[in-house]
């Protein structure tokens, strides 16, 4: 059962290019998986496609935890949400289930930047009150 409010949320199906040796996913195409839901997530907040001459999100830290394998054509559900925010930064949830089942969970720390300079770049007005209404708490 999926527990908990996802903002957004794809259905999709496993690739066997995702997948090791066994037929199950590996463990670091979880994190480009989870990357793709990242992208999307930050277009429908800010409402403009990302571009190397906007600020975007880049990942300070990332991890993952691995409940259950998942093997090559599943069908998957996955779900992305901002948890809380700083004035730069802000920590992204991302969970992948199965027949209703969490298979792995996963957590990264981004912080928005100009990617010509690597300056930091405060969270701007309309992007933190989208972040708030989706229910991600200001620190």
């Amino acid at each position: 059962m999926i527990e908990g409010d996802w903002p957004l949320r794809r259905d999709r199906v496993i690739r066997w290019s995702e997948c090791d040796l066994y037929g199950h996913v590996n463990h670091a195409a979880y994190l480009t998986i989870f990357e793709d839901m990242r992208i999307e997530h930050w277009e429908a907040l800010t409402g403009v496609p990302i571009s190397p001459t906007r600020p975007g999100p880049v990942v300070a830290q990332i991890e993952a935890k691995y409940l259950r394998a998942v093997g090559f054509s599943a069908k998957v559900t996955l779900g992305s949400r901002v948890v809380s925010l700083r004035r730069t930064s802000f920590i992204h949830d991302y969970a992948m289930w199965s027949d209703g089942v969490a298979c792995c969970t996963g957590r990264a720390v981004c912080v928005v930047t100009r990617n010509d300079t690597g300056e930091k770049v405060p969270l701007w007005p309309e992007l933190r009150e989208r972040m708030l209404a989706e229910g991600a708490v200001a620190e």
